[in-house]
């Protein structure tokens, strides 16, 4: 049961979410944008016998793009300002908490990623890219890695004090996170050690995790680990998140 104040708490956050364009617009149309260029760089790029399908790539990069723009870019951004406009001061001197804080913030987030995950897989279901019975998977897929960048996300909205800084770190570790995980370029197409290397990160796990959902997918690593690596790293990140929150712009701790 969801008590009055939680429930009041997320009805607030969700209402700023709404009321700041500069981050809602974009993070909500973005990962549809880019699905259209990817849809589209496809449909001309030349098909050559052995050639790896392109368009196997494109619903995972959307998706991964809905999921990080949400826990990072409308995450990191929005809560410094909470903080540069004294919110969070104000809200640290009730007896919210820090946990409920982030949890009643990230809800309108998963409402979000929800919605736009639910129409990426309808569109990859038309496109015959991914079978109907993968569904649940990948949309729980989506979700973990909600809360895996979450984690990240409120982790540095959660100690940065100026918003654009925090905006600027979030979307760094977005376009890292999705040239790193051999998404946007086939670890294949690397070095070995360098392959190597990437496909240890949580966020190649995470991509990993994606790609053995498409009906073309390989997997790199088997399908245990990766869930183990990315639900044990979404749970360190939330803890940290957590513990190194911050209410007041002067706070130490």
């Amino acid at each position: 049961m969801i008590s009055p104040t939680t429930r009041e708490l997320a009805l607030l956050h969700a209402r700023e979410l709404v009321r700041d364009p500069k981050y809602f617009y974009f993070a909500l149309f973005f990962p549809f944008g880019m699905l259209g260029i990817f849809l589209g760089i496809g449909s001309v790029m030349p098909k050559e016998a052995g050639a790896p399908d392109f368009l196997q790539l494109v619903i995972p990069m959307a998706i991964f793009l809905a999921v990080t723009s949400a826990a990072l870019t409308v995450t990191a951004g929005p809560l410094a300002t909470l903080r540069a406009k004294g919110t969070l001061r104000l809200l640290g001197t009730t007896p919210v908490g820090r946990a409920r804080l982030v949890f009643t913030h990230m809800l309108a987030r998963l409402v979000m990623v929800t919605t736009q995950a639910a129409v990426l897989l309808a569109l990859a279901v038309a496109l015959g890219k991914v079978e109907p019975g993968r569904l649940p998977a990948l949309f729980g897929i989506a979700l973990l890695g909600l809360a895996m960048f979450g984690g990240i996300g409120y982790l540095i909205g959660g100690r940065l004090s100026s918003p654009d800084a925090a905006a600027n770190v979030g979307t760094l570790v977005q376009l890292a996170a999705l040239f790193l995980s051999g998404l946007a370029f086939p670890l294949e197409l690397m070095p070995e050690a360098v392959r190597t290397t990437l496909s240890l990160l949580p966020t190649s796990f995470f991509a990993d995790l994606m790609r053995t959902q498409m009906s073309q997918g390989n997997a790199t690593h088997p399908l245990w680990l990766s869930l183990l690596v990315v639900t044990a790293t979404a749970a360190g990140a939330v803890f940290l998140a957590v513990r190194a929150f911050k209410w007041d712009q002067g706070e130490i701790g």
